[in-house]
């Protein structure tokens, strides 16, 4: 019997995604024990049977390592031949997939994915399908993006799920001890239009009725509404909103966060152009919180704040939360002056950047994240760039101020980097 999960439940699947760095798309998938890695790699060039006709195709290779069963299992280079197994599981996952996409709109290229299994608990195949759709989607989205393919041709989505009967009972989404003494096993691959892609379906022990098999896909469709639900949450950008029209700042947490699943938008791109909160906090996660719940009470989405201090060792921590107002205005320069006057004499010139970003989600959920970054102030402005106190901050390990550095190494070390990557890994 069953524990700890209905008979109509799917196990809990999560995912990241861009999981490795190469491939045009990747996603390590989860389906309770079940572990794959699903990549997608774009190649410029067709089967032979393709060449000349503009049109592109699309293949899979599935694996499991050595380490995914109880067992080791042998890889297939040591056996010099696929098994029947495997290679019946790739052309599973290759037909599922090529019924989602419309190759003519790709040219003459192969879309590779590969599924890799490293931990097998039962629907390894239907997982892989669940996956690789999600990763093509990411290697699409890419390759729109720098001009590879000019049109997306992702038709609609793809899952799979496997049904079966165990000791009489009708249960979704077999785990291996489940599968191993099924009765009736099978596995249904769908559309999210709900129209039938695939079914695989093999009496083991008892034989299964004409009623039995619309019951089955009944109770696929259950798992399947859930699946596409996910597939949507992990691929479609969340739109949030950043406390702030300052244009220096935008851009760069834009270009940080250029690869996320969130869209940045601005104080005006949300209507709030006029909005303005008064700083009035003595620590920066009291700032930025202000600033997140007063803009989240005007608008419907997600509301990302931040408020960043420069901090002086031998000044006692000044300017710190005071770093934007430290001469009384709000002056770069003016601010800049007053604290090259207060080192003067100091042979202590260490100091931290520290930003802290507060995100309010749509259910007015706080979530909180924090980016230093260590260095000293030099002894006069060096470099074009005066943002703020950049051009007299040396950070750690470098010898030039933010103000002297490109804005690509800037954006790898700077305090507000250090926040956005854990903004970036909390969306991911």
């Amino acid at each position: 019997m069953r524990t700890g999960r209905k008979k109509d439940e799917l196990r809990e699947i999560n995912a990241i995604l861009n999981y490795t760095e190469n491939p045009n798309g990747s996603v390590l998938i989860e389906c309770g024990n079940t572990k794959v890695i699903c990549t997608v790699m774009i190649e410029e060039k067709v089967p032979f049977f393709l060449k000349g006709k503009n049109t592109g195709w699309l293949s899979c290779e599935y694996s499991m390592l050595p380490g995914s069963t109880l067992t080791r299992k042998i890889r297939d280079s040591s056996k010099g031949r696929i098994d029947g197994r495997t290679q019946e599981i790739q052309r599973l996952i290759g037909r599922s997939l090529r019924t989602c996409i419309d190759l003519d709109k790709i040219g003459e290229k192969t879309i590779w994915i590969d599924c890799d299994v490293i931990s097998a608990d039962g629907g390894t195949r239907t997982t892989s399908i669940n996956g690789a759709f999600i990763a093509l989607s990411l290697a699409i989205e890419k390759a729109l993006k720098e001009g590879i393919i000019k049109e997306n041709p992702i038709k609609h989505k793809v899952a799979a799920i496997s049904v079966g009967i165990v000791n009489g009972e009708k249960l979704l989404d077999l785990e291996y001890t489940e599968d191993s003494q099924a009765d009736v096993d099978m596995n249904i691959v769908m559309n999210d239009k709900y129209d039938i892609i695939e079914v695989q379906g093999t009496a083991e022990g008892e034989t299964f009725s004409r009623k039995d098999l619309n019951e089955f896909l009944d109770l696929a469709e259950i798992g399947f509404k859930d699946i596409f639900k996910l597939q949507s949450d992990l691929l479609e950008k969340k739109e949030i909103a950043l406390s702030t029209d300052n244009k220096n700042k935008l851009k760069e947490i834009k270009e940080i966060l250029k690869d996320s699943r969130v869209e940045v938008k601005s104080k005006s791109d949300v209507g709030l152009d006029n909005f303005d909160v008064i700083e009035d906090k003595d620590t920066l996660e009291g700032n930025a919180e202000v600033k997140a719940r007063s803009m989240k009470e005007k608008i419907s989405c997600g509301v990302l704040a931040d408020d960043t201090g420069l901090f002086v060792n031998a000044l006692d921590g000044e300017p710190g939360v005071f770093s934007a107002r430290y001469s009384g205005d709000h002056d770069d320069e003016k601010n800049r002056q007053k604290l090259l006057k207060e080192l003067e004499g100091k042979t202590d010139r260490s100091a931290y950047f520290k930003t802290v970003m507060i995100y309010i989600d749509e259910n007015n959920e706080k979530f909180i994240f924090e980016g230093i970054c260590e260095g000293e102030i030099s002894t006069e402005m060096r470099g074009e760039k005066t943002f703020g106190y950049d051009c007299i901050f040396i950070p750690k390990g470098y010898d030039k101020t933010f103000g002297e550095l490109s804005k690509q190494v800037k954006n790898k070390i700077s305090h507000r980097s250090n926040a956005l990557k854990k903004v970036n890994e909390f969306f991911s």
